[in-house]
């Protein structure tokens, strides 16, 4: 389990392309407060569909209305935790691997 402390110590940037230090960043948590409920509802999500092309796709799927900086900073908790890569281009992509399949792809024989 990832501690939002030390997974946000270093420096993240912004969708607007601006730095903000990890002690910013924690200000950020503790002022939108993402409830348990919401994170396990987007890491459900994200786990189910795998990709999303933007954020607004997955706002679209959730069954609730989340607000934007609340899911900025699940994202970025899923991102520090290696479970979903966000790319440059806006999309989110599920990287999270179970222990069962890690350990099937170390058995696996390469072609």
């Amino acid at each position: 389990m990832v501690n939002p402390k030390s997974a946000f110590a270093e420096d993240h940037i912004r969708d607007s392309g601006t730095v903000i230090s990890g002690n910013d960043f924690i200000q950020n948590i503790s002022k939108y407060n993402p409830t348990l409920k919401n994170i396990l509802k987007v890491e459900q999500l994200l786990a189910e569909y795998k990709e999303f092309d933007s954020k607004a796709q997955l706002t679209k799927k959730l069954d609730v209305t989340m607000r934007p900086p609340v899911l900025n900073i699940i994202l970025k908790y899923l991102e520090a935790s290696n479970k979903v890569l966000l790319d440059s281009d806006g999309s989110i992509i599920w990287i999270y691997a179970s222990v069962t399949a890690k350990k099937r792809w170390e058995k696996a024989v390469p072609l």
